[in-house]
């Protein structure tokens, strides 16, 4: 009986007893906001990799300036380098994270992009860091002008026709450019093309640099060929008809005159009427340095025109007219139209018949020509003369408009 009450009493107070809380479920938290948001979320570079990219490309400017070799001063470049680094550098920091191997590689293949021609034209050199560049001719200073370029200290040149040297210089090198301005009476020795542009020699500019590299460039052929060899004349009357209501009658006023002075084959040669056989060749544009002189007289008198000295500068000629003043003329057109002493009615200058004209007879246009600036062995005067018959007092028509040669 007792087992049966102890029984009951034991279960009367589990039941009693307080029931533990059963636990609850742990909420799931959202994730933590960001401090910020990164730019590259936006779609565009960040500013660290708009300053990488920067960097790269200023290293490719590096390397750029390096093979011009000694154009650009090894400073220059050292600059651009570093700038370049630097960029790279910096962005590498802004990122927070700097990984040492992969930046320590960047920086040597910066350096061999940036440098490395450099370094190769210096430690092996060749013709790439010597050169001659800008020739050209100086028509004001009747010059041969060149530039050297290059990376060293000094240089040796020379100017040669073949096996001869017509002239030599040398000069520092401070800037690695060194430009020369040569008198061309100084190496001149003979034109370089023939009348009709046959090539008959060549004038080489040779240089040799303090480091042992030598370098040559040919001189164009069309600018050395400057002595003037020939001359020619033409002319056309200038009849001007009166009319005294007798009906018109021609008066002989004078003539317009062109002359030539230059370079054609020995067989051209004045031609019946004024003419001249070179005006309808191959006519060819003259550059050089010359000046001269026309006169128109008789055979047999002292009566003489003379015409303004001509001045030829490279390829304009230049005087100053008896009637108008300073005139010029481009000399690519090569017979140029000279001046007179008085104006037609179509505007053209001529030379007044009284100027030269004493009776029927034959007239000589005489051209004398004097090469400048080309050295004592070119230097030099000669004369052409061009004639004709003329016969304006004359009954016979036929003979007034006529002028054969003579």
């Amino acid at each position: 009986m007792s087992g049966l009450l102890d029984k009951a009493k034991a279960a009367k107070e589990s039941e009693e007893a307080p029931k533990e809380a059963a636990p609850e479920p742990v909420k799931a938290e959202s994730p933590a906001e960001p401090l910020f948001v990164s730019e590259a979320t936006s779609g565009s570079p960040d500013t660290a990799t708009k300053l990488s990219l920067g960097g790269w490309v200023i290293i490719l400017l590096g390397a750029i300036l390096s093979l011009q070799g000694g154009a650009w001063g090894f400073a220059v470049v050292s600059i651009v380098v570093v700038l370049g680094i630097g960029a790279i550098v910096q962005a590498d920091r802004m990122r927070g994270s700097v990984s040492k191997p992969k930046l320590y590689a960047s920086l040597v293949v910066a350096m061999l992009v940036a440098v490395g021609p450099y370094v190769v034209i210096m430690v092996f050199p060749s013709t790439a860091n010597i050169a001659i560049t800008d020739i050209s001719i100086d028509e004001a200073n009747d010059e041969l002008d060149f530039a050297i370029r290059g990376s060293f200290s000094s240089v040796t040149v020379e100017i040669q026709s073949g096996d001869e040297v017509l002239w030599t210089g040398s000069a520092d090198m401070p800037n690695e450019l060194k430009r020369f301005n040569v008198p061309i009476n100084d190496f001149f020795d003979g034109n370089t093309e023939s009348y009709d542009g046959t090539v008959l020699k060549t004038y080489t500019v040779v240089a040799t640099s303090s480091n042992g590299i030598t370098v040559e460039q040919d001189v164009n052929s069309k600018y050395l060929s400057r002595q003037a060899t020939h001359g020619g004349v033409q002319f056309t009357p200038y009849v001007a008809l009166n009319n005294n209501g007798d009906g018109a009658e021609s008066t002989y006023e004078g003539v317009r005159v062109q002359a030539y002075v230059g370079m054609f084959a020995e067989g051209e040669k004045a031609m019946d009427d004024g003419v001249h056989s070179y005006a309808s060749s191959n006519q060819r544009q003259f550059v050089g340095q010359q000046t001269y002189t026309l006169t128109i007289s008789q055979q047999g008198s002292s009566t003489a025109y003379s015409h303004p000295v001509v001045t030829i500068d490279g390829d304009v000629a230049k005087w100053t007219s008896d009637y108008s003043g300073a005139k010029s003329s481009d000399t690519a057109v090569a017979f140029v139209p000279l001046s007179g002493t008085a104006v037609d009615n179509d505007g053209f200058e001529y030379i007044e018949e009284e100027q030269f004209y004493d009776q029927d007879g034959c007239y000589d246009f005489t051209l004398s020509i004097t090469n400048l600036n080309l050295g004592e062995d070119y230097s030099n005067t000669f004369n052409v003369t061009n004639s004709w018959y003329f016969s304006w007092y004359s009954s016979d028509t036929d003979k007034r408009n006529s002028y054969p040669t003579c």
